[in-house]
């Protein structure tokens, strides 16, 4: 039986997800520890379409799992539905976290897509495992469908869903070291980073969030053990290469004992191998276990904690809590005297119930600190998150909007496929010119505050006790007599305005026009505009930002 699993990526400018697909070698893995013959299963994961396409012409696959995620679910469609023309017999599977929950917005996926035959929520590795085994004893797609298997979902007319539970593995010690059995080889060769799992699940239940569902409640890990075999395979792999990261897939990085024994680990593995030199991990909002961490590795980290508000009605609203803003000051303060590290934290503008005055003050907290790195986020509206249900949206009245995930395009013999994301752009609270002025404001701060060159100036005005915040505002009120400043601005602002678009629809026909599909190409459109524009000041306007500082500070 062949077996084709896709976790594609765009590449066209640049790749968004530069790892390997760690979720579908899980998958794989998990099948042939857990199937009778798994010599019998040929299966084979794919990151780049091109490779895809090369190896089509002579292995068509009997089998398709598909992954659904905000920044590839149209391409790896596109993909299958290539695949079915090969192989109109083939079936299909799709999987991950860009699957809606809610059984209206099922059925409204799979009557869109009805090539599609089964989908899976939640974690896939047992349905997947299932799904497999019923094929291999001869049941047709139609009668699995009428088996209502757990974590499994499709589509006969009506919906087809069990009422069971999802299931879950009990630990992630049931597959064993991973890289040891070559399964992800060529795509290291590939040059994509090592991507591990030494804990799944969260404690949280943040409704913009998918492991917000209460299904992940429970926490699962793996032995430091199996890790430190994995490890030590990659660190011979990959000794003293510094251009090659380690990325784990934790959602809350030190929050638990176990990840201090990871880290340990990392240690010993830098030590012998000088590598990871660069590690990306989710950390948890805990200041003393990362305070902790700061000074376990061997190259610098940074310690991030992030806020996202600091309003607690807002926080009430999404069921978050956050560490407080002493705790988060004094952290932070913490690193930068004593271990000389950067530090980082993100923010998310427009959540329910925040309004101007709220976003500012948290603004303000936040930049009298000594954070260094605050990236502020337009909210994204996730499928299958609390927050994209129909109720959380007319509660607080919620405008969404479709962009473009930045840099995700792909054309694929002359189809020209583009990735989406919802975002909020208005609420009840907050309208649509209060969004367009913290956009301008987000980018002024990433001038003015987190740019290494003027971070030291805002340092020394905390020093001084000098607000943070009126040095900021102070910019957006005078920044107009900088011409070539201000103009970049403007070409900012127009562009946010003009990457907004009211439907899917309405974004595929702008952009699949050749004179825009020409600009994609050249960077001048569906690029992430607080990177690029940032940039541009910065790279071309440093004496500028600095004449701002000097006037302020007269």
């Amino acid at each position: 039986m062949k077996i084709a699993l896709l976790d594609l990526n765009h590449h066209t400018i640049s790749i968004h997800t530069n790892t390997v697909p760690l979720g579908l070698g899980l998958l794989s893995i998990y099948l042939k520890n857990n199937i009778e013959n798994p010599e019998q299963y040929d299966i084979k994961l794919f990151k780049v379409h091109e490779k895809l396409l090369e190896v089509l012409k002579t292995w068509i696959p009997d089998i398709v799992g598909i992954t659904q995620y905000s920044w590839n679910s149209n391409l790896n469609i596109h993909m299958a539905q290539y695949i079915l023309k090969l192989n109109p017999n083939c079936i299909i599977i799709a999987g991950g976290p860009n699957l809606h929950i809610k059984k209206e917005k099922k059925i409204e996926f799979l009557k869109r897509f009805n090539f599609i035959d089964f989908c899976i929520t939640y974690e896939g590795e047992i349905p997947f495992l299932n799904i497999i085994k019923e094929i291999s004893n001869g049941k047709k797609v139609n009668e699995i469908k009428h088996m209502l298997l757990p974590g499994i979902y499709a589509l006969d007319g009506e919906l087809l869903e069990s009422d069971e539970p999802s299931p879950r593995i009990s630990s992630l010690d049931v597959f064993g070291p991973i890289y040891i059995t070559g399964i992800f080889d060529e795509l290291l060769n590939d040059g994509f980073n090592p991507f591990l799992q030494t804990q799944r699940g969260c404690p949280n239940n943040c409704a913009y969030c998918h492991t917000g569902n209460k299904y992940y409640s429970k926490i699962i890990f793996q032995s430091p053990e199996i890790f430190k075999r994995d490890m030590e395979y990659l660190g011979k792999k990959f000794r003293n290469r510094h251009d090659i990261s380690l990325y784990l897939a934790n959602t809350n990085f030190g929050l638990y004992k176990k990840d201090f024994e990871i880290a340990e680990i990392i240690r010993y593995i830098q030590d012998k191998y000088d590598w990871p030199k660069h590690i990306d991990i989710n950390y948890a909002n805990n200041s003393k276990n990362l305070l902790k961490m700061c000074n376990m590795w061997k190259y610098k980290m940074v310690p991030a904690i992030a806020l996202q508000t600091l309003t607690k009605k807002v926080m009430d609203n999404i069921n978050r809590k956050n560490i407080s803003l002493q705790e988060f000051e004094e952290f932070h303060d913490k690193v930068v005297k004593e271990y000389g590290n950067e530090t980082w934290t993100e923010l998310i503008l427009c959540l329910p119930g925040e309004d101007k005055r709220s976003f500012l003050e948290t603004l303000s907290g936040v930049f009298n600190s000594k954070v260094q790195i605050v990236c502020i986020y337009t909210l994204m509206l996730l499928n299958g998150t609390p927050l994209s249900d129909e109720d959380f949206i007319e509660k607080y009245n919620m405008k969404i909007k479709y962009i473009l995930v930045p840099r995700c395009f792909s054309e694929i013999e002359k189809n020209r496929i583009f990735d989406i994301e919802k975002v909020i752009v208005e609420t009840n609270t907050m309208s649509y010119s209060e969004y367009l002025y913290f956009r301008k404001l987000s980018l002024l701060a990433e001038v003015f505050l987190s740019n290494n060159e003027l971070f030291k100036y805002r340092v020394s005005l905390i020093d001084n006790k000098k607000d943070i915040m009126r040095y900021l505002i102070y910019i957006y009120y005078h920044i107009h007599k900088y011409r070539n400043i201000s103009k970049i601005i403007n070409d900012f602002m127009m562009e946010t305005e003009n990457e907004l678009f009211n439907s899917e629809e309405e974004l595929i026909t702008f952009y699949s026009k050749d004179n825009s599909y020409k600009l994609l190409l050249e960077g001048k459109l569906g690029d992430n505009l607080l990177r690029k524009y940032k940039n541009i000041i910065i790279n071309s306007h440093m004496d500028e930002c600095k004449q701002i500082m000097n006037e302020y500070e007269q």
